[in-house]
């Protein structure tokens, strides 16, 4: 007789991003959760207290995987190639996932709160990135915002988008920016 392999706590979340992609919040119930792992509610339990602890720790899994991972291999880069590596990572994020967490934030406090605190991360790395670049603060902040915005606005209206065709935005983005860096200040 076969045994099973073991279902950790790695795997519940992985399959619970699956679920949230695939299925929407519906798939994260405990029984859908269960029933596609082929496990039981026990099994569930002994990773996680509750469903509600669950959630979190996937809001967690996403936070460092699509936000403080991508800071850490940009910042692992030399300085002059952050904003290129950034982009690269950035283009390469599971942005399905990106997109079905923003939905589950509309019905979840804890998985809203983990998605403000992604946006304020993601902003706030945008704008270290340009006041190295030399900008003062306060256009290191306002292209920051409008580069997040677009950003998590590209997601939304083209979702087919490919790496490549984000790749390419974003240089395009990059270099509106940095000829308006050079424009004489009125």
């Amino acid at each position: 007789m076969s045994e099973k392999k073991r279902f950790g706590k790695e795997d519940w979340i992985t399959l619970g991003f699956g679920q949230l992609v695939k299925e929407g919040i519906g798939g994260l119930t405990l029984d859908a959760l269960c029933q596609m792992a082929s496990r039981t509610k026990g099994s569930f339990y002994h990773h996680f207290k509750d469903h509600e602890a669950f959630l979190a720790a996937l809001a967690h899994a996403w936070k460092k995987q699509n936000t403080l991972d991508v800071a850490e291999q940009t910042l692992a880069s030399a300085p002059e190639d952050q904003a290129r590596t950034l982009a690269l990572k950035a283009a390469q994020i599971d942005h399905d996932l990106d997109r079905a967490m923003r939905q589950f934030a509309q019905l979840n406090q804890t998985v809203r709160q983990t998605v403000r605190a992604v946006d304020d991360l993601r902003t706030q790395f945008i704008v270290e990135l340009y006041l190295a670049q030399g900008l003062d603060d306060a256009t290191a902040n306002s292209i920051a915002k409008i580069e997040y915005a677009a950003f998590v606005g590209a997601q939304i209206i083209w979702p087919d988008m490919t790496a490549e065709e984000r790749l390419k935005l974003d240089q395009q983005f990059a270099d509106l920016v940095s000829r308006g860096a050079k424009q004489p200040q009125k």
